[in-house]
């Protein structure tokens, strides 16, 4: 996912889990 990815670089190493969610969502 490379379309929030800028200064959510923190949020780089637990974006499977960000993808989890949404597609739980």
């Amino acid at each position: 996912w490379e379309f929030q990815v800028g200064p959510a670089v923190g949020i780089s190493a637990g974006d499977e889990l960000w993808v989890a969610r949404y597609l739980l969502e």
